[in-house]
């Protein structure tokens, strides 16, 4: 496998375990067996909030790479990716080990996962919907991995290449949902699943956190080379 390869899946996987996403899964499969609702409904809402999720950060990823094609990734927008992905980083280690302190800005924006309004209609639409709000709101909170690798591969590859490995590293964003769905039908085990990721979230972040910073230093690093 090459480095860009193990790269994409490695950062697809580190980004997939974010609380967000999972959270909001697991919060309407509970409330799925409360209202003990047909298994047919349960299996197309997930399949189509899945679905959502992946496009929409796809969609987001390839915003961006088309922006740093456009412009160049060693101008204003390369160092504003290295800068946020740092940033970011920073922030969610100080969560682990300082979560008491409060950053002006930045606390009310990052500290936790904003789980989007919704009138709860178990239908295929309400299902896109829910999962285009989630996408478009856990961004802010834990895109920087996401940011960081579009910026490597808007660096390192042709935009149709970077493409490819964008569909790739949303493959793997997605793949606990796939995974979590697939279980979804036994509610011992969402149960279960709920109470390892009530306890899990903060080291989690910390994880997330201490790729954010070594991706953002890395970037940081192949920005400056050239002028060394």
């Amino acid at each position: 496998m090459s480095p860009t390869l193990l790269l994409v899946v490695g950062a697809g996987l580190v980004d997939s375990l974010n609380p967000c996403a999972i959270g909001v899964l697991l919060m309407y499969l509970a409330l799925f067996f409360t209202l003990k609702l047909p298994r047919q409904t349960l299996l197309l809402f997930g399949l189509f909030y899945i679905l959502a999720m992946y496009l929409t950060y796809l969609l987001i990823g390839l915003g961006i790479l088309h922006v740093l094609h456009l412009f160049g990734i060693h101008n204003f927008f390369g160092w504003v990716a290295a800068i946020v992905v740092l940033v970011v980083g920073l922030f969610q280690i100080k969560e682990y080990f300082w979560p008491g302190v409060q950053i002006p800005v930045l606390s009310p924006f990052l500290a936790r996962c904003r789980i989007p309004k919704w009138n709860r209609e178990f239908t295929i639409l309400g299902a896109l919907t829910l999962g285009l709000l989630v996408g478009l709101c856990e961004f802010p909170c834990s895109g920087g991995i996401y940011l960081a690798t579009v910026s490597f591969l808007a660096a390192r590859e042709t935009f149709w290449t970077g493409l490819s490995y964008l569909l790739l590293y949303n493959l793997m964003f997605i793949l606990p949902l796939v995974v979590l769905f697939a279980v979804s039908v036994n509610k011992n085990m969402v149960d279960r699943v709920r109470r390892i990721q009530a306890m899990s979230t903060t080291k989690l972040k910390l994880g997330m956190g201490i790729m954010m910073v070594v991706m953002g230093l890395a970037l940081i690093a192949w920005l400056i080379a050239p002028y060394i």
